[in-house]
């Protein structure tokens, strides 16, 4: 081969090399602008939340199966929350981030409205209603009521040529910001791309050296029939968007059972 040739096939290798890795840089910087706050960093959590009292009382809220019928090659989809018995670790993220909505709607912190929403020919899963959320006040720092902060100020803000500020934050939008959020706090060293290990692993680790009282549990079942009680189907329609919003995310995430990990 002419040594011309081959002169101009190293520089466009190079030019392709040096393109790509600009794009990818490039690409880097936008999603850190299109992701950042627009406030300072809140403060670290500093007291428990609902979704500390459902990790440690899980058998109280979510249903249960013994570890034994639980195949070993499927466990990795499970937590274990007491002694022999496991839980979906899905089914108790969806819990988590319920109770915490819930104690946060009845202390008068956040408020919800139910409107219909036109359902999304494309997607077969998509939901009929959608959850609207409005934020009273700066939001107790919790695990969750501090992901919460980060994710309604996320989901509110104005996006350059496509939305303006809002004052309500569709609660879809919100919970997948608080999601990114505790995955941020956890480093890249500690996160999974499964939305649901990161929230429990997340809670775990700030409660880990904190008392949590048995008897917030029957303080929060109360909260929890009180939201199903409330008019309009709110406690369904919470209920369906958490878990639209997990689905979603486990989506765009490896599944280890089916790959046989």
């Amino acid at each position: 081969m002419p040594p011309g040739i081959v002169l101009v096939v190293f520089w466009l290798l190079v030019a392709s090399l040096g393109i790509a890795a600009l794009l990818v840089v490039g690409y880097r910087h936008f999603q850190r602008w299109l992701l950042a706050p627009d406030e300072p960093t809140l403060p670290p959590p500093e007291r428990i939340g609902a979704e500390c009292v459902v990790l440690k009382f899980a058998e109280h809220f979510v249903e249960t199966v013994p570890k034994a019928e639980v195949p070993e090659w499927r466990r990795s989809r499970y937590t274990e929350v007491s002694e022999g018995k496991l839980a979906l670790t899905d089914r108790i993220a969806e819990m988590m981030l319920l109770a915490a909505l819930a104690e946060l709607w009845s202390q008068g912190m956040l408020n919800f409205r139910v409107v219909p929403k036109e359902p999304d020919p494309f997607d077969p899963h998509s939901l009929d209603k959608e959850v609207l959320v409005t934020m009273g006040r700066m939001l107790p720092l919790t695990p969750l009521g501090r992901a919460f902060t980060v994710g309604f100020r996320a989901a509110t803000r104005p996006l350059w040529l496509l939305r303006e500020k809002r004052t309500e934050a569709v609660l879809e939008d919100m919970v997948e910001f608080a999601l990114r959020e505790i995955k941020r706090c956890l480093g890249w060293r500690k996160a999974t791309r499964n939305s649901a290990e990161n929230l429990l692993r997340y809670v775990r680790e700030f409660s880990a050296n904190i008392s949590v009282p048995e008897e917030a549990v029957a303080q929060l079942q109360q909260t929890l029939a009180e939201l199903q009680k409330h008019g309009d189907g709110l406690a369904d329609a919470l209920k369906a968007t958490i878990s639209y919003t997990l689905a979603a995310l486990r989506r765009l995430e490896p599944d280890r059972d089916e790959l046989g990990f």
